[in-house]
């Protein structure tokens, strides 16, 4: 059965990071989100959250390394929705391997996710698309190794030359200054892509848009009482017992109020009687 929103994108890689954040963001926005990952498990849990948040989306199994998986994902695309409005690819694997140690299968790796994929990407949209907008998401800026340095220049460059011959499909290339961290410190960058997919960005094409984002936030580890007992020698074991078990628990379904003992559970009320 056909669907009659106007707006459909497909979003590659879509499990975490900036794959994540974009299909998010386009399921908020209106969009019919197509959820594309080569673990279909985890594009079925995106999908899921888009939904949660009153969008609309499907999941579809895609290694986009592999000609048939991109060609079957775009095709799956049609029979559901009958068009394609738009391509978010992301294209963001790493190497942080110094140069003179790489080795040939880690390049060849690298290679096949972030550039063949983007080639097959393109390639199938040439051949189904009349009329379309893709924009590719490359590895970090921050990634400064010679091989990273080569997969944002040759994706730079496969988006301009593509343009140029087919220009009415537009494509351009976000750069992010760093990994991805989570949909709201990543939100500049999902704004921009939002920004090329939108008709405000009509006759855009062929560019590389560097994305600065904010500081990734800082994780703190917090360390159950236990384990802090056991990296530090000078907490006694009999202490740490009392510590833990005369904890004061607040529950939060009906506020009742108790304490946890070696004996059993205590509440207020025993402790009034």
């Amino acid at each position: 059965m056909l669907m009659s929103k106007a707006n459909v994108v497909l979003v590659t890689n879509v499990a975490q990071g900036f794959g994540r954040a974009i299909a998010l963001a386009y399921g908020l926005a209106q969009h019919d989100v197509v959820c594309a990952d080569r673990d279909v498990d985890m594009a079925s849990k995106t999908a899921a959250e888009i939904e949660e948040l009153g969008g609309q989306a499907i999941p579809i199994q895609a290694d986009m390394t592999t000609q048939m998986d991109v060609y079957n994902a775009f095709n799956k695309v049609f029979e559901i929705f009958g068009h394609l409005s738009g391509v978010i690819h992301v294209a963001t694997q790493e190497s942080h391997t110094p140069f003179h140690t790489l080795s040939e299968a880690e390049f060849a790796e690298l290679f096949a996710e972030d550039l063949k994929s983007s080639f097959l990407t393109l390639k199938t949209a040439s051949r189904l698309l009349d009329q379309a907008w893709i924009v590719l998401v490359t590895p970090p800026r921050d990634a400064s190794e010679p091989q990273m340095s080569a997969v944002r220049g040759a994706l730079t460059r496969l988006a301009a030359s593509f343009s140029a011959q087919r220009q009415s499909i537009r494509v351009n290339v976000v750069v992010p200054s760093r990994a991805a961290t989570d949909p709201k410190h990543d939100d500049t960058l999902v704004k921009t892509v939002l920004h090329l997919g939108s008709d405000e960005a009509e006759g855009v094409a062929g560019h590389q848009l560097f994305v600065t984002l904010p500081p990734p936030p800082q994780a703190v580890e917090t360390l159950l009482p236990e384990v802090r007992a056991a990296l530090d020698e000078t907490v006694r074991q009999d202490d740490l017992e009392a510590s833990i078990f005369g904890e004061f628990v607040e529950t939060l379904d009906d506020q009742e109020r108790f304490y946890i003992e070696p004996g059993g559970v205590r509440t207020i009320e025993d402790e009034d009687t």
